[in-house]
């Protein structure tokens, strides 16, 4: 934790890890040139993304499902995800998060292809190719760029970190209440973190009563 403390106490600075594609790329180069790549873009470097496992995939599919009906039960946004780029305004940086929320708020930011500026809540699923960038450069980048609410999920560890920003900025840990991680942005929805590490995740029917059950 020290470390993660260290990186994050230098104002402003994005670092980059990964494989790097191309460098000295403008914003406009890379949204016409790699529109066809796992690819994301900081600083005018281009960096390619890491692959991805079964389980991973399927924590992605089952949080899509799940906001899909909590979207259902109270229409106030709407759920993307990667290769939907996430353009951060004060940060020089575009990823492609895992899984991005818009409220209706913020429903304006979505262009044709891309978010311009912060979605109300990100998530990014840990791979054994994105540890650093996940704990430590997207962390980073979403905080300056003004992201509320961040969750970093690893199932390989069986770890869920939970971050919102502060009145500085600042993103606060938050911890689940007797296992149940309320979010600040989304209205009623409560998320008991063990279903993420659960060997089945919840289907269809099963995530309809997951969605029912924050709303009594």
């Amino acid at each position: 934790m020290d470390k993660i403390a260290a990186a994050l106490d230098i104002p402003g600075q994005v670092r980059i890890s990964g494989k790097i594609i191309a460098k000295g790329i403008t914003y406009d180069a890379f949204m016409n040139g790699f529109a066809d790549q796992r690819v994301e873009w900081v600083n005018g470097v281009v960096i390619e993304m890491p692959s991805i496992d079964a389980r991973h995939d399927a924590l992605v599919l089952f949080l899509r499902m799940l906001f899909v009906a909590y979207f259902e039960r109270i229409p106030s946004g709407l759920t993307l995800g990667d290769p939907m780029i996430m353009r951060l305004i004060d940060v020089p940086s575009s990823r492609a998060p895992d899984i991005l929320v818009l409220l209706d708020d913020r429903i304006d930011q979505l262009q044709k292809n891309e978010v311009i500026g912060p979605a109300n809540l990100v998530i990014e699923i840990v791979s054994e190719g994105s540890v650093r960038t996940d704990y430590f450069e997207k962390r980073r980048e979403y905080e300056l760029g003004g992201v509320p609410e961040y969750w970093i999920l690893d199932h390989r560890k069986k770890q869920a970190l939970f971050l919102q920003l502060n009145a500085d900025g600042i993103y606060d840990e938050v911890l689940p209440d007797n296992g149940i991680y309320r979010s600040r942005e989304l209205t009623n929805f409560a998320l008991e973190v063990a279903l993420l590490w659960r060997e089945k995740l919840p289907g269809f029917s099963e995530i309809g009563q997951l969605v029912a059950a924050m709303f009594e």
